[in-house]
């Protein structure tokens, strides 16, 4: 029922994630921004990992969503030619207006004692989108180190601290 399709689109929306930070990404030419954008794609990369084996035990699609992606990547090329700052401000919206009602209501749909798998599922996707959120209002506020939220964060954490290169290998 309610907890199924909210954890699909929830699984959905960590596509959408990972196609819109892969595609800032790509286009990026600042150093630290890079690094910022390659810590957020890995936070809804492993989103998705997290959530995927609950999507494979309900019996729901675990392929990638074509729209998901291209919503993700339609929506980072619209934000193209905004400053970095104003590229956050968007997600800082979008995130307040259906990310965590989305994420932290999957809290409301699951019933601990039943399924306390399912709750541990919904006190992580919740915690997921306030970490990305606090990143996203981090780096509008101009607060140094705007990612370092992450680092405790990720498994496979990205060290934020790094230089990195778009340039393509020979």
């Amino acid at each position: 029922g309610e907890f199924k399709e909210s954890l699909l689109n929830i699984y959905h929306g960590e596509q959408f994630g990972e196609a819109f930070y892969a595609t800032l990404l790509a286009e990026a030419e600042d150093e630290s921004e890079k690094v910022i954008l390659a810590a957020l794609l890995q936070l809804e990369t492993e989103g998705k990992a997290r959530v995927r084996p609950f999507i494979v035990k309900y019996g729901l699609p675990a392929y990638d969503n074509p729209d998901s992606i291209a919503g993700g990547v339609k929506t980072a090329k619209r934000l193209a030619n905004e400053t970095w700052q104003s590229k956050f401000e968007v997600m800082v919206d979008i995130i307040k207006e259906q990310g965590l009602p989305e994420y932290e209501g999957l809290w409301e749909k699951v019933s601990p004692e039943e399924d306390p798998e399912a709750a541990e599922l919904a006190k992580f996707v919740g915690a997921h989108e306030r970490v990305i959120f606090e990143v996203c209002k981090n780096v509008v506020n101009g607060v140094p180190n705007p990612a370092s939220p992450l680092d405790d964060f990720l498994n496979f954490p990205i060290d934020t601290h790094a230089p990195m290169s778009n340039e393509k290998q020979k």
